[in-house]
């Protein structure tokens, strides 16, 4: 049986350590990029929640596509985090709102009911994340 030795144990471990924080730190520039790619992979999941919106669509498609702009934003908001904290706290409560609004919509409601209501949130989350964009000069 082989006997491990502290040292070692540790001078690793801090190695590895040091390796992982100098290969994942990024410039200034790539976080704006990197955020700026998250915000137009946003807008396109917002625009495909404004197209779900007619009188077809079924409440499990607008669902559906709620889901999507939730996870977009999941994505915009971890790659803001250093970025632009007045226009993301904005962003963060309007896609609350808008969040809300779809899982307030009622099972048996009919999607014309839902549609103005839904297209209205769905309009401010886009101009909040209109003023990320345009603070991180996108």
């Amino acid at each position: 049986m082989s006997k491990q030795h502290p040292v070692l144990i540790g001078t690793a471990a801090l190695g590895l350590a040091v390796g992982m924080l100098t290969g994942c730190s990024a410039s200034p520039e790539e976080n704006v990029a990197k955020a700026c790619g998250a915000s137009d992979a946003f807008a396109a999941a917002l625009q495909n929640f404004r197209e779900t919106l007619t009188p077809d669509a079924t409440i499990e498609e607008i669902r559906s596509a709620r889901e999507e702009v939730s996870n977009t934003y999941n994505d915009l908001k971890g790659a803001t985090a250093n970025v632009a904290k007045d226009r993301t706290d904005a962003l963060a409560s309007a896609t609350d709102e808008f969040k809300a609004a779809v899982d307030a919509v009622p099972d048996d409601a009919t999607v014309p009911q839902a549609v103005d209501s839904l297209k209205n949130e769905a309009a401010k989350v886009d101009t909040a994340r209109q003023g990320v964009a345009s603070e991180l000069n996108c």
